[in-house]
């Protein structure tokens, strides 16, 4: 039988693992010894809180970032295909979602091996939990085009997007490049887009800064080279839905129709 594939999440700031993870995260770590990451430096530093020296010594990784060819891949899964279990770790928060480690998981998948997802922090749900831009609809869309005209055609898009469909819409960017992405949306959103930056979730240095597109430009927030992930909406007042009276679900709809006797 082969082994399973654990997806491990890690703290986003530099916290104790021990306060910010679920308690069996460290339990489950602490019997494996073959390990997928991304830098294999950072990962040892997490995993030196988590377990033992003797066990982490004896440990194997394997290196999965943006520029492992897509043929090595599948030369990840030996341990498992051996019978024992391996973890995929991320740089920060939960790995495989704007990580490279779906590609194994895709991989695992294939060959049938159990995938187990951990419990996490990630950056991007805490960003739309924090934004108050609303759950109920959104999308994340990685990166936007590094260049000032594609981004900004990218912001349009997403904006297009959020309007038509009463969503919010979650991106991420290159940390030097966070202030020209605030730029660019300041210069290009409608006035009344709400357009919203989640700053250093987790560390010392969490903010979470939301204006109208017209304030952003009235009043520019610098961002500077904090991890950021940016959220933007143009629905209705800015809370994630579309403007004009929502319908009820249906079951809503049902229970109405049984308090008012019908």
């Amino acid at each position: 039988m082969s082994g399973a594939l654990y997806l491990v999440p890690v703290p986003i700031g530099d916290g104790d693992p021990m306060d910010e993870l679920a308690p069996r995260i460290p339990r489950i770590v602490a019997g494996i010894r073959d390990f997928v990451v991304e830098n294999e430096r950072s990962a040892r530093r997490f995993l030196c809180r988590v377990m033992p020296q003797e066990s982490l010594d004896a440990s194997s990784f394997g290196v999965l970032d943006e520029h492992t060819r897509p043929e090595d891949v599948r030369a990840l899964l030996a341990p498992l295909l051996a019978g024992r279990d391996a973890a995929i770790l991320s740089e920060a928060g939960s790995p495989c979602v704007a990580d490279p480690g779906a590609a194994l998981v895709a991989e695992a998948a294939a060959a049938g091996i159990r995938v187990v997802p951990l419990p996490g922090p990630s950056s991007i749900l805490m960003a739309v939990m924090a934004s108050g831009l609303g759950g109920q609809r959104f999308a994340f869309s990685g990166y936007l085009p590094p260049d000032q005209a594609g981004r900004e055609a990218a912001l349009r898009g997403l904006e297009a997007d959020s309007r038509r469909h009463g969503s919010t819409q979650a991106f991420i960017e290159t940390p030097y490049r966070n202030d020209a992405v605030a730029a660019s949306a300041a210069a290009v959103l409608a006035p009344d887009t709400v357009f919203c930056a989640a700053v250093g979730l987790s560390t010392p240095e969490e903010r979470v800064v939301r204006m109208t597109a017209a304030d952003w430009r009235a009043r520019p927030e610098r961002i500077g080279k904090t991890p950021t992930v940016f959220l933007l909406s143009a629905a209705g007042v800015g809370r994630g839905e579309p403007a004009g009276k929502r319908e009820a679900p249906p079951r809503d709809r049902a229970a109405g129709r049984r308090r008012r006797g019908s």
